[in-house]
């Protein structure tokens, strides 16, 4: 079993990466690997609560949804949010400090950012 982390770093407007991102962490939950994701950088407004219909971007319920059924830690960079004024999250992603998400890139196999 490898340690999988997915970076999710970018907007999530006018894209699919986002999405893709989330995607791809499901899958690679098939191969019994433990699969982390991670936000940051702007990538943080991805695990908020905003509309995807008001701002053309793909929804990710069904994405976010499986991860947590799947059981896979979810976190956010919490000095991405503070600058962006970010302070509530969806459900079951986690604010994390940067020595954290450090602690779990560096421990990881393979890291894959987006």
């Amino acid at each position: 079993m490898k340690k999988i982390t997915v970076i999710v770093r970018n907007l999530p407007l006018n894209t699919r990466k986002n999405a893709e991102a989330l995607r791809m962490s499901v899958g690679l939950t098939l191969r019994e690997d433990k699969v982390t994701v991670i936000f940051m950088d702007d990538g943080v407004y991805t695990a908020t609560h905003i509309k995807p219909e008001l701002l053309n971007f793909t929804p990710m319920d069904k994405a976010f949804e499986a991860l947590s059924m799947l059981k896979c830690p979810l976190f956010a960079d919490k000095p991405s949010m503070q600058k962006r004024g970010i302070n509530k999250l969806i459900e079951n992603v986690k604010p994390a400090e940067r020595e954290e998400i450090v602690r779990t890139i560096t421990e990881s196999d393979i890291a894959i950012p987006f």
